[in-house]
């Protein structure tokens, strides 16, 4: 499991994170300060090597560590959404605000603007 302070935290670790795993965070905090958010990066393989004394299901039914309990966590983003998000940023020379918003569009309507 890792955890992150910021966004742009986070973003620099993204290539180092498997595509087919979720980033948490918490939703409310998100909504206000995305670019400060906590974000949490938990692979499947990781909350297999718990003890069942060290995870709880979470509102959406999901396992989660112990440790992250009353985080309000929810998945946020696939990073592979968030990396093709990332890469139209980049490609495009697009701002922090610009990429804020293409992933509150993804979150919205489930499918990519650009």
């Amino acid at each position: 499991m890792r955890s992150y302070n910021s966004l742009g935290q986070m973003i620099a670790d993204l290539p180092n994170l498997d595509s087919g795993e979720w980033i948490y965070a918490n939703t409310e905090s998100w909504g206000r300060e995305p670019e400060d958010t906590k974000f949490y990066y938990i692979p499947w393989d990781y909350l297999q090597s718990l003890d069942d004394d060290q995870i709880y299901l979470d509102d959406e039914d999901m396992e989660m560590p112990l440790q992250v309990e009353g985080f309000g966590l929810r998945s946020w983003m696939l990073v592979s959404s968030l990396s093709y998000i990332l890469a139209n940023k980049v490609a495009g020379g697009h701002d922090t605000g610009w990429f804020v918003d293409e992933i509150n569009y993804y979150r919205e309507n489930d499918t990519f603007r650009t």
